[in-house]
């Protein structure tokens, strides 16, 4: 190791909050239609199948496309100007959907805010490494997870209360007014690094083509793409299909509630045991705890008649799942330095979003089940990790 000495700054929290208020309105307007998918399909004259496609399944398939140019820009333009475009797309859209005369208007804007989602998304580890110390690596980056899901969470729930109370009119100004503000807020006062570096890791990795070749040399890397394919993807499905899982209970809205708790119990674990995991210096026996309690809770979530148990299973599957996150993108980026924290990033991101679709596409909760235990065999075999990287 250099002499070099490494500080943080109390002002990396304010970057990290602000970040957190932009990811949150991200998702928050890509979940506003899914709680009323046939009322707002009503109001603009058009199937249901239409608003699930383009308003929300979107943001998938959008995210595939836009992964490598998203990696790009935040090596190329740093964590301010880099993911800030996806800031802008999501503050300017956001607002723009609120002033949509037609249904096709409005499904520009909610595409275009979907462009943007990759920015945010890929930016997980770029925060957390520019501003925070080795030790403080994963638990910012679980931090940063949460605003996803609590973004989904407050979409849940914000949406139809807002909706079925004042119209879709003046939510979708709410939503705008607040992704305009975050946007404002991030573009004032985010700072792409602070004066000091707070870690070994900050401004020493680069995208490169070249680069992102050696990563398919790495096993454990390799082994961590079909994880995230397996574990996010199948999260991912499960919760699209709350609707279609969980109706079997006599209150009508038990799907949501029951997703609702699986993705509280996710923010709850992504907070948790990221920061186990730095106590620790762990990442791998994190991975396969998830992993392997998927596999079980998988079928009690779903194969359960009792509601109250339901819910509990639901919680600590979401906990346990939902934790891997956090943990793998920073044990990704430290099985691969120097390459880029946003190309490892992106492409596990990425790998997640195709497992959803493809799951989605076949959906049967014993092939979910099945995936998860083949991803938990698959984590039996990473390397165990070193946070220290040599010079």
């Amino acid at each position: 190791m250099s002499d070099e000495k490494y500080t943080t700054e109390g002002y990396r929290w304010v970057v990290l909050l602000l970040f957190m208020f932009i990811a949150i309105m991200n998702q928050m307007n890509w979940i506003t239609f899914a709680p009323m998918m046939n009322d707002v399909a009503l109001i603009y004259d058009v199937s249901p199948d239409l608003i699930l496609y383009l308003l929300t399944a979107s943001f998938m398939i959008v995210y595939i496309f836009m992964n490598y140019p998203a990696t790009w820009a935040i090596d190329k333009y740093g964590l301010k100007w880099g993911t800030g475009i996806g800031v802008i797309l999501t503050g300017v859209f956001g607002l723009l959907r609120a002033f949509a005369p037609n249904f096709a208007l409005l499904a520009v804007a909610q595409i275009m805010i979907g462009v943007g989602q990759p920015f945010l998304l890929n930016s997980f580890t770029k925060v957390a490494i520019n501003w925070f110390s080795e030790g403080e690596k994963t638990t910012a980056t679980g931090i940063g997870t949460m605003a996803v899901l609590i973004g989904i969470v407050l979409g849940m729930f914000v949406s139809p209360m807002l909706f079925f109370d004042q119209g879709l009119e003046y939510l979708l100004m709410v939503y705008g007014i607040l992704s305009f503000v975050a946007m404002i807020l991030y573009l004032l006062f985010v700072k792409d690094q602070p004066d000091q570096p707070a870690n070994q890791f900050v401004g020493k990795v680069a995208f490169d083509y070249a680069g992102m070749k050696s990563l398919f040399k790495n096993k454990s890397f390799n082994l961590l793409l079909f994880i995230l394919f397996a574990g996010l993807g199948a999260f991912n499905a499960i919760t699209s299909e709350v609707d279609i899982l969980f109706s079997k209970f006599d209150d009508p809205e038990a799907p949501g509630i029951v997703g609702g708790v699986i993705i509280i119990g996710g923010i709850f674990g992504a907070a948790i045991l990221s920061v186990l995991s730095d106590m620790k210096q762990k990442r791998k026996i994190f991975l396969v705890v998830a992993m392997g309690s998927a596999t079980v809770l998988s079928l009690f979530l779903t194969s359960l008649d009792n509601y109250t148990l339901t819910l509990i299973v639901a919680f600590v599957f979401g906990f346990l799942l939902v934790s891997a996150l956090p943990i793998a993108l920073v044990y990704a980026a430290e099985l691969t330095f120097p390459v880029s924290e946003e190309a490892s990033n992106g492409l596990l991101m990425t790998l997640g979003q195709v497992g959803g679709i493809l799951i989605l596409a076949f959906f049967d909760m014993y092939l979910v089940t099945a995936v998860f235990a083949i991803g938990f065999i698959a984590s039996l075999f990473l390397e165990e990790n070193t946070t220290s990287v040599k010079e």
